[in-house]
């Protein structure tokens, strides 16, 4: 083997390593991107019980307050 086709093979062997450290790199840093859009989505239906909840209780103490009047 010359050396030119040995640097070059170590040059392919190099990129390779680098190529799969960034997709080991990235898969991780995409698992940590889908946990907290999960988060964030379970936060906003969480937000969402809470406003409907509240409508509700508003709901019930206006009707309350409306059939005191009519009492």
């Amino acid at each position: 083997m010359t050396e030119a086709a040995k640097s070059l093979e170590e040059q392919l062997q190099e990129q390779k390593q680098n190529l799969e450290d960034n997709i080991r790199q990235s898969e991780a840093q995409m698992s940590r991107l889908r946990e907290q859009y999960l988060k964030v989505l379970g936060a906003l239906e969480f937000a969402a019980i809470q406003k409907q909840e509240a409508e509700s209780a508003t709901d019930s103490t206006d009707s309350t307050d409306s059939e005191d009047v009519t009492s």
